[in-house]
């Protein structure tokens, strides 16, 4: 089957990128004769909000997208509020796979895979591992696609958390610091009194006395991306 792309992403740079080395590709697959899945671009988004109705129309032609590569962070929403809306809708992972890439250092993977995202690749890979992490995906849908660095990564956080009794719930919390108290509580559909005692928690088992340290403690291990610090 020919994989049939559908890029989101804010700066055009990046999508004519894409789509060059994409061709590149087919021409290089070409000349020696090796058997991939073919990859062709379907359709563009420069936002999330244009991708949602890009892709609902897109979906309903004869030849649909059936790989979603989305940036993480859109100007409008994050690419996993578009990832939510789409499985919310019933597209599933067998009709639409989808691949997140972002240039933020400590990005939530863990919140990009549970968006219903297929895997998570930084914009500082080449080429040829994007292309590669498309293939892998779509041949292989019942596995997630993580770099090495970033499954190391998730693996030292779990364990740097358990060190520190952390629990799942304390774990939210730290996740969505960026957010106000009574953000947090309609995120997570708890009382702010509940929140508090959950900080008081944390800082307890830290030995910190700060929000902010919070925050620091968060982004050291990968809750929280740099750009929240």
């Amino acid at each position: 089957m020919t994989i049939r792309l559908f890029i989101v992403d804010d700066h055009e740079l990046i999508r004519f990128a894409m789509q060059s080395w994409i061709q590149q590709d087919a021409a290089q697959k070409a000349e020696v004769n090796q058997r991939h899945p073919n990859i062709m671009v379907v359709g563009t988004a420069a936002d999330g909000a244009s991708a949602l109705r890009g892709l609902e129309e897109a979906l309903q032609s004869e030849e649909p997208p059936n790989f979603l590569l989305i940036d993480y962070q859109l100007p409008d929403m994050l690419g996993s509020d578009v990832i939510q809306r789409l499985r919310a809708n019933g597209i599933s992972s067998e009709q639409l796979k989808v691949l997140v890439m972002t240039g933020m250092e400590n990005a939530p993977v863990k919140s990009i895979l549970a968006s219903g995202a297929n895997g998570y690749l930084s914009k500082q890979e080449p080429s040829t591992t994007f292309l590669a992490a498309i293939r892998r995906i779509f041949s292989t849908p019942d596995e997630l696609w993580l770099n090495p660095a970033e499954a190391k990564r998730l693996v030292n956080t779990d364990r740097t958390l358990a060190t520190a009794g952390i629990t799942k719930s304390e774990k939210n919390i730290l996740s969505l610091l960026y957010l106000t108290n009574e953000e947090i509580s309609e995120a997570l559909t708890i009382s702010k009194g509940t929140v508090k005692n959950h900080l008081n928690n944390i800082y307890a088992k830290l030995g910190i006395n700060s929000r902010q340290e919070a925050e620091e403690f968060a982004v050291k291990v990968g809750l929280l991306p740099k750009m929240h610090s």
